[in-house]
């Protein structure tokens, strides 16, 4: 007769099972991060980003409008997109997270420009405190321009002049935007579509250096509605964080070893059913 094998012999495959597919969905902890899942108007205190911080500022060229911007690999965050209108008033909205004030800060979001700017200027920045996007001397400035039928999107920090990334984006395109600041050396660096999942490029798509020391902290982010006749731009899955792997985290998918762990719990539960029978 055979000894009934007990629960506690596959206690241990179980459990490390379970921790295993587990592991495949934590995320590092980011800064901020916001897929604008808001109903649909003005961005504005109603409005409670995930991180517990209420939208600052608002215009009424600044909104929440149905669609969700995706991008392949990257983790969705769902919800809604966020457009900001360069139209005949100005306005700015702002969010505010825990200080950077050392290393290197990332931003990364969505962007898909479906009207083309009359002219170059910013559209969003990080900033230290509740600054909201203000012009030259930002932290930490992503900029467009137009350029033939499409634009172009560029960036700048305090102490620098802006510089535009060579490549012409075309519109009602969904694009990858990654800006990157070092306290270091007052050097952003940006990056377009970069491939999610892979190491930050070593060379990026265009560099700005500024003086050192002129920024000394960065709390916020923002996005700047100009007072211009043209231009209307949707963002969606804004990400702030202190490495490159914060901001581009990869869509969530088990790995075969994942699955083979999950197999081997799940058999060994089996076998002891089997067994008590």
């Amino acid at each position: 007769m055979r000894t009934p094998l007990s629960l506690r012999s596959f206690g241990k495959p179980l459990f490390f099972a379970g921790a295993i597919l587990a592991s495949q969905t934590v995320r590092a902890t980011l800064l901020f991060e916001d897929g604008f899942n808001y109903s649909t108007g003005n961005l504005g205190s109603s409005d409670v980003a995930p991180n517990g911080n209420a939208w600052g500022g608002g215009n009424s060229h600044i909104t929440v409008t149905t669609g969700n911007l995706t991008y392949n690999g990257l983790q969705d965050l769902g919800g809604n997109n966020l457009q900001v209108a360069w139209a005949s008033s100005a306005g700015s909205a702002f969010n505010t997270y825990t200080a950077v004030t050392t290393g290197n800060i990332y931003y990364a979001f969505l962007l898909n420009c479906t009207a083309a700017p009359v002219s170059a200027n910013y559209l969003t920045a990080l900033n230290p405190g509740t600054t909201s996007p203000s012009g030259s001397g930002d932290a930490l400035q992503v900029n467009v321009a137009p350029n033939a039928n499409g634009f172009q999107v560029g960036l700048r920090t305090a102490g620098a002049s802006t510089k535009l990334a060579p490549a012409v984006l075309s519109l009602n395109t969904t694009y990858l935007v990654v800006a990157e600041f070092s306290f270091a050396t007052a050097t952003a660096n940006l990056y377009i579509n970069p491939v999610v999942g892979s190491p930050q490029p070593s060379t990026p798509d265009q560099t700005a250096t500024g003086t050192v020391g002129t920024v000394t902290s960065i709390a916020d982010l923002g996005f700047k509605a100009q007072n211009l006749a043209g231009g209307t731009f949707l963002f969606d899955d804004t990400r702030v964080g202190t490495t490159w792997d914060d901001v581009l985290p990869v869509a969530a998918v088990p790995e075969p070893s994942a699955f083979a762990l999950a197999g081997l719990g799940l058999a060994g539960l089996a076998l002891f059913r089997r067994s008590r029978a």
